[in-house]
């Protein structure tokens, strides 16, 4: 396995080259996934039934709640013994069991490298099980997300694969269990296009994702059919006039969704801020959502039972309504005190609910011209799950197969896109983003981007720039200015620190006024005391933000050690510079040569030299001999801007160096442990 293809590679590699065998290998990977997705879905669907079984079925009757009457008032009792269970496994995998997980996984994939635990696996579909089993208001959809998403992220760790193709079978593993669930191929792949991998994908990927979802829906129809969880009416249209209607529904679910995105997350916050153990936050949760299924227990769980009477045209306005409102609480009460589980079943039920009230109210107005109740619940369902998630094509493609009938185009697209366009008018968020936008985390960065945030300031600022001295004159400014090519002038006093900030285009704005100024004005005087600056150490996507927050094109940079010495300027044009090496670097690295993987458990690291390390050689700790790992470059603590380089064998490391090592985990952990623990070496005398 040296070549990283062993035997079947060399089989393979005379009739493929090496990037043909990469893809054909992805997608062998891509159609695992899927079928490991499948069986992962079906496997907590029978984990789902078994604690229905015990805490709506054994444990339902034998409190007597199957009788009605005075009986339903012990409801809370179930979902309160499946908090108790939950907080039983939460003490096995603590951190791991309560609230709704979802962002997070999407926080891993976009923003992090997209390694999900392996045991995710499990305790996802074991905890949201519970969950649903004992009558949460709550949804199977993001738990089942999450462990296909674990599957594909364990298959491309155990195959040793990089962070852009581990993303990938993750998004893969994710789909796959959507489109089982809704036996929906094209649904599944646009929730991992559009959702998980929030529509930034290359060409290539999306075969990947194609073949994932069909073999999952393959796997699971080979075992259970062709059976779907929604039982879908025929979609009739009465008239093209019921466009008009289809659309001012989108509107109001539009607005609808706006408020359900924003009460989730003000719930989710209250409990967030009530400073009280877990299981108080979830004995509150079980008296207000048992309190409401008292009333209406339609509302327990995920509600498909309910979904597809409301779609037979089953129940009234008023019971619709009702159970809207139920749902809209009662599902943010549970995510929101720790309940595991979804939001997507809360939204098809919301959306249905809303759709097949709203198609009481417009056949009392237009009743010629208004079509069956199951129909308006169906697009419903997609215009809500459209406003609340932003992501019309995953509702419009869910709504196409559900119904196998091309008649929904129109009005469903109608209705999304009237959805969507109100919703993101008034809240910019999804209800998987709002959450992290208020931390200040944004998932919609691109790969030029995410590259700028790994790319300190101080490798690109200029470290020789003009200055001018904070007691300079009037004349001596204005000749510095005439001289320089910098658009900013930065102060600096007799110490080097930085007194104040001279923008040009202000300093020639104000002589062209006329005004008198002083002989005895200097450049301090003339200067904004208060400039906005950037460190060394900072990233340039935020330089690059507060340029455009400043409107400025020259940045001071400040060493953080040095109580505010000027340390050079950033400038856009570095930064743009940074953006088309990028560029350039990812359009024609894969294309010139084949691509260098890995092996597993292999990585390369930065390492800071420790005070301890000072004076050693590279000869002397002997590196690949002791620890079995490779010193690749060093940049000089004292000369950053020059960047990595090559380290020579009897080149003495200095206290803040930065060396780039190469080798497995445990043998640079060891490395790293011997640096801090090593004292310099006396010379050798002749």
């Amino acid at each position: 396995m040296s070549d990283g293809k062993g035997r079947f590679g060399k089989l393979f590699g005379r009739w493929f080259g090496a990037g043909d065998f990469v893809y054909l290998e992805m997608i062998v990977l891509a159609a695992g996934v899927g079928v490991l997705g499948a069986a992962g879905n079906l496997g907590f669907r029978a984990l789902i039934r078994l604690f229905d079984t015990i805490f709506t079925g054994y444990e339902w009757r034998a409190l007597g709640i199957d009788h009605g009457g005075f009986w339903l008032l012990l409801i809370p009792a179930i979902l309160a013994s499946g908090a108790a269970t939950l907080l039983v496994f939460n003490h096995f995998f603590p951190g791991e069991v309560f609230g709704y997980g979802f962002p997070n996984f999407l926080e891993q994939v976009n923003l992090g490298n997209a390694r999900i635990k392996r045991r995710w696996i499990i305790v996802k579909a074991v905890s949201a099980a519970m969950s649903l089993g004992s009558g949460w208001s709550v949804g199977r959809e993001g738990p089942i997300a999450q462990i296909g998403g674990a599957i594909g992220s364990a298959v491309a760790q155990l195959r040793g694969l990089g962070p852009e193709r581990v993303k990938v079978l993750v998004a893969a593993g994710a789909g796959a269990g959507i489109a089982t669930t809704f036996n929906a191929p094209i649904g599944g792949f646009m929730f991992a296009q559009e959702i998980v991998l929030l529509g930034q994908t290359e060409i290539a990927n999306v075969t990947l994702l194609i073949v994932a979802t069909v073999s999952a829906v393959v796997t699971s129809r080979a075992i259970t059919g062709n059976a779907a969880v929604f039982n879908v009416p025929q979609f009739i249209l009465r008239s093209y006039w019921e466009m008009a209607t289809y659309g001012l529904m989108g509107v109001l679910l539009g607005l609808l969704s706006v408020a359900f995105i924003r009460f989730f997350h003000a719930t989710a916050d209250r409990f967030a801020r009530w400073n009280a153990p877990q299981w108080q936050k979830l004995g509150l949760g079980a008296l207000i959502v048992g309190g409401i299924a008292i009333v209406l227990p339609q509302n327990l769980s995920d509600g498909y039972p309910v979904i597809n009477a409301t779609m037979s045209g089953g129940f009234d306005m008023k019971i619709l309504l009702a159970l809207t409102a139920a749902k809209f609480v009662a599902s943010s009460v549970s995510l929101g005190s720790g309940a595991p589980g979804g939001v997507f079943g809360p939204i098809f039920f919301i959306g249905t609910m809303a759709g097949g009230s709203t198609q009481r109210i417009f056949s009392h107005l237009l009743p010629g011209l208004t079509g069956p109740r199951g129909s308006y619940a169906l697009v419903g369902l997609g215009a809500f799950l459209a406003g609340a998630t932003h992501a019309p094509l995953t509702a419009l493609f869910l709504l196409f197969e559900m119904t196998q009938n091309y008649s929904v185009a129109l009005p469903a697209m109608i209705a999304t896109i009237g959805a969507v366009a109100v919703a993101r008018a008034i809240e910019s968020e999804s209800i998987d983003t709002f959450r992290l936008a208020r931390e200040g985390k944004t998932l919609h960065i691109g790969q030029e981007r995410q590259a700028l945030r790994q790319i300190p300031v101080g490798a690109v600022m200029e470290a020789q720039v003009t200055v001018a001295p904070d007691n300079a004159p009037l004349t001596e400014v204005l000749q510095i200015a005439g001289d320089t090519e910098q658009s900013t002038i930065p102060v600096v006093n007799s110490e080097g620190r930085l007194s104040g900030l001279i923008i040009t285009r202000n300093l020639l704005a104000l002589l062209s006024r006329g005004d008198e100024l002083s002989p005895l004005v200097n450049a301090y005087d003339l200067s904004n005391r208060t400039p906005a600056t950037v460190r060394p150490t900072d990233n340039l996507d935020q330089a690059s933000q507060v340029m455009e927050a400043e409107a400025l094109d020259e940045l001071p940079v400040t060493e953080e050690s040095a109580q505010g010495k000027l340390a050079g300027l950033v400038t856009r044009r570095q930064i743009a510079r940074a953006v088309n090496r990028i560029s350039v670097s990812l359009s024609t690295l894969p294309t010139r040569d084949a691509s260098i993987y890995w092996a597993a458990g292999y990585r390369v690291t930065r390492l800071h030299v420790p005070a301890a390390a000072d004076g050693v050689t590279i000869r002397e700790l002997d590196a690949r001999a002791r620890f079995g790992i490779t010193v690749l470059a060093m940049r000089d603590a004292e000369n950053p801007a020059a960047g990595f380089v090559p380290i020579a064998p009897d080149q003495k490391l200095k206290t803040g160096d930065i060396v780039v090592v190469a080798g497995r985990n445990s043998d640079l952990r060891r490395f790293a442990r011997a640096l801090e623990m090593m004292a310099a070496r006396p010379t050798p005398v002749a």
